[in-house]
């Protein structure tokens, strides 16, 4: 036992003293009131097993935490009678923050890993138990805070390999329950060269080799203090068993230094588990390898760090509320057959994310360092569902199982804390918000990404949504503080777009009658963003692309150069605007008529030109703004006969891939005797569908009538400021060249107007 006065003299001059230890101001307190101090924790241990008590309340110290006598008390498993004296932490529980890693620069390794750059992982115990165990007892003992200090190895994943013989395996991880653990095979004929050829590592692989067994299939004891136990199942020879748990963050953490996460598992990895969950951190160091028991579709194989209550899953969510996230975040470094540790492979990732029913998550996130690693992107905001899983065996993937109900992230608010950068850690996007209740996003800078931002009403939109998010999901206010891309850079060969909001979504478990085809879902979007300044790489197609929206869309301020298009509206009868400060691509508008425009660039003197201008030399250019409104007529024929008051209009399929009926669209009907009545259709109906949902039919329709869907390009100039520079206006009509009653219809169809005035008129082409 070291003597008080000299541990209080030696405390007192440690570099570490109040940076590793006790929380902020209680030092000196502890060790003065102390009843027996020791320099370290095994020495404790000793102590302890020697026989030695203390009265209830009294303090003991050892290796600068503080703990006190509690008769009875089982919280520390290899300390009885003791809890940790205030604020808990890992090092109550034995668990050492002594990981070390380094920055590894290109060339510090061997030659099959020259171009390898990122952080590295030297040493380090697995200290999960710890930060779980004290997250334990801060939740139960009303504290609702735990500390952890310095720098920390947190792993939550093990692998055994079956002979066909063996039939129980121990694992050495927390858990409070049996069923926290998932149980997840791979057969061996597939893994047996992993470790000859990571490039096996695919999405198809995982696809064919995964399955999750189902509870019935295994059982697990646990240990009576949580710390391991026993799973009980026998597969096929050779096959390998894969154990995975979630690092589920129930109270209030404060973290400082690094925390190195080598998490195997199917979702994310340090999960904010509980309402009111906080992770306040510095820098956290993502690390896992594909192997891992999770599907190739969850967000680019899992999510560092975020709150989720679950993907697909198949019972009904706890609604979650107030989870907080700070964190400074970064990809290990991913190297090929290294010794030190088999899984030291460090595959794509998203950083952070919300999924499922998560109210008010306030998340600040950011980068720091940079990696060969590859990220998907910063954050991400996804809708969650419930399914009734085939045979009882719920499968980790998104899956074409019905959704019965679906949960949402609401009121989101994101600070970023650091640019997103491409070059130092892979993105190819910022962040997407995908069917979401309501955001606040702050302003960030995007550098040499694909796409700065997607917002998405989610594969099937509020269709499902639960009774009391369903007038919120998609509906409710999104706000966007101002966006900076600086040379984005999409594939020309499949992604065309840098910015992108999505109208529609892919259900696909529905199909539309008659049909395979999987159902497209409109939705309805409400964003204000502050502004856009987005410098493509020259020849990106589209810096900014709206896709077959309902609602309204306000871009704000916006500066876009060096994309052919600098702007791109796409079907659907969204409301959108725009202030146009400077722009030297195309503003094309195609089939959709509510847009408007404001700003320097488009007040100049109008010139009106013939035919297209995607067909022509004057596209834009620096020296002049050019607008393109584009629209169509096309029709389609009635099936069969249609009783008034009706609600579907069978019709031989749409077959042009461009024929998209939207929601909201008007359908004309010009009848027999002369007169004509119109409807609106009440979905998104694509080329192949044989029936289209519409508002009730006026009147009866005999077989074969013919409905016209003109489907208007419209640019509506709203008080521009007055400019010398000159606007370039081009209004074109594509017609169906079927059975039309209404050729005349086309010069009302596409036309661009200044304060109501026309001033572009269509022409057929």
């Amino acid at each position: 036992m070291l003597n008080r006065r000299k541990f209080l003299i030696a405390a007192a001059s440690s570099p570490l003293n109040g940076a590793v230890g006790f929380a902020a101001g209680s030092n000196q307190e502890y060790l003065a009131t102390a009843k027996e101090v020791f320099v370290s924790r095994s020495a404790a241990k000793e102590w302890l097993a020697s026989g030695a008590r203390l009265r209830n309340g009294e303090i003991f110290v050892a290796d600068q935490e503080a703990y006190r006598w509690r008769n009875g008390a089982a919280w520390i498993p290899d300390m009885p009678n003791v809890v940790p004296q205030s604020v808990p932490s890992p090092k109550h529980f034995g668990f050492d923050p002594n990981m070390r890693w380094r920055q590894l620069q290109e060339g510090d390794l061997d030659g099959i890993n020259a171009k390898v750059y990122g952080p590295y992982r030297e040493a380090g115990t697995n200290a999960i138990n710890g930060f779980l165990l004290a997250d334990r007892y801060a939740r139960e003992a009303g504290m609702g805070l735990c500390r952890a200090v310095g720098d920390y190895f947190v792993r939550s994943y093990i692998r055994k390999r079956a002979d066909g013989v063996q039939s129980e395996w121990p694992f050495d991880f927390f858990a409070e329950r049996p069923d926290d653990i998932r149980v997840a095979i791979y057969r061996a004929d597939v893994h047996k060269a992993l470790p000859k050829d990571h490039g096996l590592f695919g999405s198809e692989i995982a696809e064919l080799v995964h399955a999750e067994l189902s509870p019935s299939e295994y059982s697990i004891s646990l240990n009576p203090n949580g710390m391991g136990g026993i799973i009980r199942y026998t597969p096929e020879a050779g096959s390998y068993i894969d154990v995975c748990r979630q690092f589920d963050i129930k109270a209030k953490w404060s973290h400082s230094h690094h925390l190195w996460t080598n998490f195997q598992t199917f979702q994310i990895g340090l999960n904010l588990a509980a309402s009111g969950a906080t992770w306040d951190g510095d820098r956290v160091i993502g690390q896992y390898s594909y192997p891992a028991s999770k599907p190739s579709n969850r967000g680019e194989h899992g999510i560092v760090l975020g709150s989720s209550t679950g993907y697909y899953t198949s019972r009904p969510p706890t609604k979650r509320s107030d989870v907080t996230l700070r964190a400074l975040i970064c990809r290990a470094a991913s190297v090929k057959k290294d010794d030190n540790d088999p899984f030291v492979d460090s595959d794509p990732s998203t950083l952070t994310g919300v999924f499922g029913w998560i109210t008010r998550p306030s998340f600040k996130v950011g980068t720091f360092g940079r990696s060969n690693t590859k990220s998907n992107m910063l954050f991400l905001a996804h809708w969650g569902g419930k399914y009734t899983p085939p045979g009882g065996i719920e499968l980790l993937d998104k899956t074409s199982y019905a959704l019965e109900e679906t949960w949402h992230p609401e009121d989101v608010k994101l600070v970023f804390l650091s640019q997103i950068d491409r070059g130092a850690h892979g993105f190819k996007k910022g962040w997407e918000l995908a069917a979401v209740a309501g955001a606040d996003i702050g302003a960030v800078t995007h550098i040499g990404v694909s796409h700065p931002y997607w917002i998405g009403v989610g594969d099937v939109s509020d269709a499902f949504a639960c009774d009391e998010q369903r007038k919120r999901v998609n509906r409710a206010k999104i706000s966007v503080s101002h966006q900076t891309a600086i040379k984005i850079a999409p594939d020309p060969n499949s992604e065309y777009y840098g910015v992108l909001y999505k109208g529609t979504g892919t259900s696909k478990f529905e199909k539309y009658p008659g049909t395979d085809i999987s159902l497209q879902r409109h939705g309805e979007l409400n964003v204000i963003c502050e502004g856009h300044t987005i410098e493509a790489v020259t020849g990106t197609l589209e810096a900014v692309r709206l896709r077959q929206f309902r609602g309204c869309v306000d871009l704000g301020d916006c500066r876009l150069l060096n994309a052919k298009k600098a702007l791109y509206v796409l079907g659907g009868d969204g409301e959108w605007t725009a202030q146009l400060q400077k722009f030297d691509g195309l503003i094309h508008v195609r089939n959709n008529a509510r847009g408007s425009l404001q700003g320097t660039m488009v007040g100049g003197p109008q010139f009106r030109s013939l035919g297209s201008p995607l067909s022509s030399t004057q596209s834009g250019s620096k020296e002049r703004a050019t607008l393109y409104a584009e629209g169509q007529i096309f029709s389609f024929i009635t099936r069969t006969a249609v009783k008034k008051g009706a609600t579907k209009l069978p019709i031989h399929a749409l077959k042009n891939a461009w024929h998209d009926i939207n929601a909201g669209d008007q359908l004309d009907i010009e009848l027999s005797n002369g007169s004509k009545c119109s409807v609106h259709a009440t979905g998104l109906f694509v080329n192949g569908a044989m029936s289209v949902g519409v508002t009730e039919l006026p009147c009866h329709l005999p077989e074969n009538t013919t409905v016209i869907v003109a489907q208007k390009g419209v640019v509506t100039l709203n008080n521009a400021v007055p400019s010398s520079i000159p606007v370039w206006l081009y209004a074109t009509v594509s017609q169906d060249d079927g059975d039309m009653q209404q050729d005349d219809a086309a010069v009302e169809t596409a036309y661009i107007t200044n304060n109501g005035k026309a001033l572009g008129h269509a022409c057929k082409r």
